[in-house]
């Protein structure tokens, strides 16, 4: 019986152009970039899908999961993502950024114990497992301990690990203290929070020092403004990410407006430091 990765892997490769076409859907990569606020710079790209169905009509990526797992094909689905993106991604690898992948709790369960097949097709398209962070999605999973498993076997095979969403669903911190992740991503909802409300801004920067004595750098995603940009940095994010910067397209975003953009903001909170320290 072949194995879901090779069946995914041929499912890619019959694929036109940058699409796939499966079960009545065409699915692409986009990438959206991922900054360091340490570095000033671009230090990585999510890969997400883009989905539409016959008719030409977009899915959003989360009703098309759910679509997916409730029929019994999302751990196939999963697989096929990750091979479009690591094949998308070898057109474009400027070779020195990292490619974050996500990956179903649920899927990463089923091959807890041959997660050597994720490395292969890895190495199949170009890359080191090193060079691979695999960003375990908020979602539930019947076992936690697989996972937990599973999350050992891609760190042993080099990979990186960050956990999703984190502050919605089973992101949170008893997940952390059982996956022990390189890389925390903070959902926008936390974010905004912080925004709106004065003793939810006090609280993202004590949430944000807890992850790091975790061991955890620490990214918050969906920033949509410079304010909120600022806001993630003034509380100690080390990584950016979000439409203010980029939004997701088929070719990275990684343009010198966008590391003016950071740069500026960047001159702005220091600016700001400064004068709170001179008071």
């Amino acid at each position: 019986m072949q194995s879901l990765s090779r069946i995914a892997e041929e499912l890619v490769r019959s694929g036109r152009g940058d699409s796939v076409a499966w079960q009545g859907r065409t699915l692409t990569t986009h990438f959206q970039p991922i900054y360091s606020v340490g570095e000033a710079s671009c230090v990585g790209y999510e890969a997400l899908v883009r989905a539409s169905d016959a008719a030409g009509t977009q899915i959003r990526p989360d009703k098309l999961f759910q679509q997916v797992f409730e029929a019994g094909d999302g751990v196939l689905l999963d697989w096929i993502c990750r091979a479009m993106h690591l094949r998308k991604f070898a057109t474009i690898d400027p070779g020195d950024r990292q490619l974050f992948i996500n990956v179903h709790p649920e899927a990463a369960v089923k091959e807890a114990s041959s997660a050597k097949d994720f490395a292969e097709i890895v190495r199949f398209y170009g890359l080191t497992p090193d060079r691979v962070c695999v960003e375990i999605l908020e979602g539930a999973c019947a076992d936690e301990g697989l996972l937990r498993e599973a999350v050992a076997a891609y760190r042993g095979m080099g990979c990186d690990i960050a956990m999703d969403d984190f502050g919605i669903g089973r992101s949170n911190f008893d997940r952390i203290v059982k996956l022990r992740p390189d890389v925390v991503k903070i959902d926008r909802s936390v974010l905004t929070d912080a925004v709106g409300d004065r003793k939810a801004r006090a609280m993202l920067p004590a949430i944000i020092e807890l992850l790091h004595e975790s061991g955890a750098e620490v990214a918050i995603e969906g920033i949509e403004s410079g304010n909120e940009a600022l806001l993630a940095m003034d509380s100690g994010a080390d990584l950016l990410q979000g439409f203010h910067f980029a939004a997701p397209s088929a070719v990275p975003p990684d343009t010198p407006l966008t590391q003016r953009i950071l740069g500026e903001l960047l001159r702005m909170r220091g600016a700001r430091l400064a004068a709170v320290g001179a008071d």
